[in-house]
């Protein structure tokens, strides 16, 4: 464990070095947020209504802004290291190294993750004042413990899904093009264009049941005390369950996977 703690460590002073580009990214990571946000004022006001579905405009928008925090701890960029890893090559050296290329991609895409929210929470610091009113303030001791251990579950789940897609590119040429289609797909399901209170009733459930609600949605609704307690640790076994069929899958599709890898180029 020692030297997965070490390359983490080592990651996450690296990108400190690159300043501009921390600033640029801060930007554009936030475009979206803001234009998500002000498109729901819009709705309000057009609709002159205090409550949607359940929502006060307050809420709405600590909503959004709560979860371009828990965001940051999807991690992606696994899924498409080992795509590449697997299209170039390259695989070949990694796998006879003395570590675990799953536990290794996950500490790296974690430490980007840590500098992101570091980041981003830094970011909304300034800003936050602007427009505090339109801010809800709801968090309980409760809720902090909830939110920690679903920030971890969530950096497990979200680092297994995308390995798991990663490995495509053992059957598939352009796995990484699928891999954007899915991204899309699976950013709808976690609640980051709008809750998913939203969707039909008789689906909610069942989408909170997915393990991508775990990604911000759920959490954004914990900190916000609008989701009991015991139904956040009903589900919360639930995306536990979830890692370790994600963990079963894993192990089958890369012996598998394996059987048919050569390395062309590596």
């Amino acid at each position: 464990m020692r030297k997965y703690l070490y390359s983490f460590r080592l990651y996450l002073l690296t990108l400190f070095q690159y300043r501009f580009d921390t600033v640029l990214g801060l930007i554009m990571s936030n475009v979206s947020m803001f234009i998500t946000i002000i498109f729901w004022i819009l709705i309000y006001k057009s609709n002159d209504t205090a409550v949607i579905n359940g929502y006060k405009i307050t809420d709405m928008i600590t909503f959004f802004v709560v979860s371009s925090l828990f965001r940051k701890f999807i991690l992606i960029n696994g899924g498409f290291e080992i795509s590449e890893m697997i299209k170039s090559g390259n695989l070949s050296r990694i796998i006879i190294k003395p570590y675990s290329i799953n536990l290794f991609l996950y500490f790296k895409c974690l430490s980007n993750s840590v500098f992101e929210f570091f980041k981003q929470f830094l970011f909304l610091l300034i800003i936050i004042p602007f427009f505090v009113s339109y801010l809800t303030w709801n968090l309980s001791v409760q809720s902090v413990i909830l939110l920690i251990i679903y920030l971890i579950v969530t950096t497990i789940i979200s680092h297994l899904v995308w390995l798991l897609l990663g490995m495509m590119a053992f059957w598939l040429e352009q796995a990484q093009a699928v891999m954007w289609s899915f991204a899309v797909i699976i950013n709808f399901l976690s609640g980051m264009f709008m809750p998913l209170d939203f969707f039909p009733g008789w689906s909610i459930k069942l989408l909170e049941l997915m393990p991508f609600a775990a990604f911000s949605y759920i959490p954004a609704k914990i900190y916000m005390n609008l989701l009991p307690v015991a139904e956040a640790v009903r589900l919360l076994v639930v995306y536990i369950l979830w890692i370790l069929l994600l963990m079963s899958l894993i192990m089958i599709t890369w012996r598998t996977g394996m059987k048919k890898y050569s390395a062309v180029g590596g």
